[in-house]
């Protein structure tokens, strides 16, 4: 008999995050198999729920934003190299990609081969399901398009004797009409939205499938077909923004535990969040550590914003900001977008990232000076700057217990996706932006975006740009955006950190331990900045992937490679 792929029969399986490779070992081989598998709605759940790994939770944080430049690991690693343009094609990770989706869009491929089966199940339960193995194989085509461009569209399962094991590449075009149509076809099938802190969420619903096609026309310049996708989602009457009347923190919270959307049926902002849950106890529970590798008590920080990032914030008046007006580290902070402080760490906010660098204050729970020294009794940073969003305090003293959900897709960017879209369009109006983006900047009580008040030197088009990157910092955008807009450029440019004249040597350095000279320092405009890492390059090539060489050695009929590669 034919054993069953792709299925997690254990227990654990009935869970969201519970899925991972070795679940064809979890059941009694000689009991339960493809023929009398396909019975009940909990025989097609326990297949659907193991599509939520593609989705990867802080794992796709790492994979995403180390690559780009706004909030990269503090010391290198291979995804970093990528970023940089210091790889090849046999780098693994580019290989992982590769895998890591061909394995998930296997297992939507099973499912939709099989799930009719059931014949006792209502059509309307098994059509759910189908409509979310088609968001979940759309999901991983567009990483692999992005990534990659032409990729070989598989829809059908595979064994040792498919003609598709050898299938050659099919165009990035005919890949993205197929999968946004497979969508538009089935998305009515799913709930329109699904409530914060229900016990369904987490599950896709109508809302969280046209958020991922309006990204999906975006990316693809499909200009009104993303307006429409967007348009459909803004006119939900359940969803909308996470804002308390707290502008001071709402955006903050919008990623710790007080609004994690998982837990809290006041945020309906979240489409779609990948859902930990430590309490479950030892043998269940899921967990992630992005909030002490952001403020580790005893060591550096992982995660770091960067000088360009820190760049990128308007004044709170709306102006480009103009870091020769400033003096001191304090004043970088100050009357600067409302989002800047909620999501990188300024002084004067409490934390617990342990002893200070801050020579003058011994208050170890109120963040005042960033540590350059990583003496193993506070958290240095290499660039003079700490993350604050995703950031929850209360467990940054232990390892891998946080559980705040990572949020995938939410009203946020479906906002800016309209915004873009409508000014690619050449259509977009005053009216546009205060249905989008203005809504984004009223949460935190930011001046409005206005089509005839540009920043000074500046364009809509950088404008809204500069807004996708404030909004969505730390979400697994950036690179995406960077590639898209073809300013690769961005990426050769050294990652810097804070401006040496804002640092106060009495308030880091003793007499006789004088380091801030030590460390390196880079020379931009004739100003000095802390150097977190030079060499970096971008040519044409590296606006796709190349075709993983392992790949290409097991299916030579993927070759030729990407132009360059």
């Amino acid at each position: 008999m034919k054993k069953i792929q792709y299925i997690f029969i254990c227990t654990a399986a009935l869970m969201l995050s519970s899925c991972n490779d070795s679940f064809l070992d979890c059941y009694p081989q000689d009991e339960l198999t493809d023929k009398n598998f396909w019975q009940t709605e909990q025989h097609l759940a326990s297949v659907a729920n193991t599509f939520t790994s593609s989705l990867q939770g802080k794992d796709w944080i790492n994979k995403t934003e180390i690559l780009a430049d706004s909030a990269p690991w503090a010391v290198t690693s291979a995804y970093r190299q990528i970023g940089a343009g210091n790889y090849t094609k046999e780098q693994k990770e580019i290989n992982s990609y590769w895998v890591r989706s061909y394995r998930s869009i296997g297992r939507t491929n099973y499912f939709l081969n099989n799930y009719n089966r059931a014949e006792k199940v209502p059509e309307e339960i098994r059509e759910r399901y189908a409509a979310e193995a088609y968001f979940y194989r759309a999901y991983n085509y567009w990483i692999l398009t992005s990534l990659f461009g032409d990729v070989p569209y598989i829809v059908d399962e595979l064994n040792v004797e498919s003609p598709d094991v050898y299938r050659g590449r099919d165009k990035k075009d005919d890949i993205i009409n197929s999968i946004t149509t497979d969508l538009e076809e089935h998305y009515k099938a799913l709930p329109e939205h699904i409530p914060a802190a229900s016990p369904e969420f987490g599950r896709v619903s109508q809302c969280a499938a046209l958020a991922l096609l309006s990204r999906i026309y975006l990316h693809n310049e499909m200009w009104e077909k993303a307006v429409s996708a967007a348009e459909r989602v803004m006119k939900d009457s359940y969803h909308e923004l996470y804002a308390t009347g707290h502008p001071d923190q709402d955006y903050t919270n919008l990623f710790n535990y007080t609004g994690r959307a998982s837990r809290n049926a006041a945020n309906k902002e979240v489409l779609l969040a990948y859902i930990y849950n430590y309490d479950l106890g030892e043998s269940a529970r899921t967990s992630h550590n992005m909030s002490r590798e952001c403020w580790v008590p005893n060591d550096y920080a992982r995660f770091v914003p960067t000088k360009s990032m820190v760049e990128c914030y308007l004044t709170d008046k709306g102006e480009i900001w103009d870091a020769t007006s400033v003096h001191s580290y304090e004043e970088v902070f100050q009357h600067r977008d409302p989002r800047m402080v909620q999501s990188i760490l300024a002084p004067g906010t409490p934390w617990e990232g342990g002893k200070s660098g801050d020579l003058a204050s011994d208050n170890d729970k109120i963040f005042t000076y960033p540590k350059f020294r990583n003496d193993k009794v506070g958290c240095m940073t290499y660039t003079g700057y700490y993350m604050r969003k995703y950031v929850e305090p209360s467990t940054v003293k232990f390892v891998g217990h946080d559980d705040n959900d990572i949020v995938i897709l939410r009203l946020g960017e479906v906002y800016l996706n309209y915004a873009e879209a409508k000014m690619k369009l050449g259509t977009l109006t005053q009216d546009d932006l205060d249905k989008s983006i203005n809504k984004l900047r009223d949460r935190v009580g930011m001046v409005h975006m206005e089509l005839d008040k540009i920043p000074a030197g500046s364009t809509i088009e950088n404008e809204i740009r500069r807004e996708r990157r404030v909004e969505l910092f730390c979400e697994g955008q950036r690179y995406f955006d960077i590639r898209r807009w073809k300013q690769g450029n961005l990426l050769a440019q050294p990652l810097l950190g804070v401006c040496r004249e804002w640092i106060d040597p009495a308030r880091v350095e003793t007499p006789d331990s004088p380091f801030l000279d030590n460390l390196i320092w880079k020379e931009v405009d004739g100003k000095e900045y802390l150097l977190l890492e030079d060499g970096r390059r971008f040519e044409e090539k590296h606006y796709l992937f190349p075709i993983p060489f392992k790949q290409t050695q097991l299916n030579p009929n993927l070759n030729p490679n990407n132009p360059g590669w």
